[in-house]
């Protein structure tokens, strides 16, 4: 491939990477361009980055949520009952099993 040829295909590239930014309504300046991405400026890519972090993050949340409930969704009659049996095993008032089989015998009947 010589030189010219070289310089269609980066021009058929930028082109075609300009009407993906036009298509996805990013605003197009033509200011500064970055050393790591030859054809977005760095105000987009660093526009970019934010959008995807936000959007990481409030899918972080989402995550989060179904796995661990909101603190305010546990009922304080539970908080009682297990600080309650807290409490009795630091008395000496819990159970103990000889082997596994014993405890899943125990918690099966």
């Amino acid at each position: 491939m010589n030189y010219s040829e070289k310089e269609k295909t980066a021009k058929k590239k930028k082109g075609s990477l300009n009407k993906k930014i036009r298509n996805n309504s990013i605003p197009q300046t033509h200011e500064g361009v970055s050393a790591s991405s030859p054809y977005l400026p760095d105000r987009m890519v660093e526009q970019l980055l934010s959008d995807i972090v936000a959007r990481l993050e409030r899918i972080e949340e989402k995550i989060d949520e179904n796995v661990y409930p909101p603190e305010s969704a546990i009922k304080p009659e539970f908080i009682k009952s297990v600080k309650k049996a807290q409490a009795d095993i630091k008395k000496g008032k819990g159970k103990t099993y000889n082997s596994i089989h014993d405890f899943f015998r125990e918690i099966e009947a």
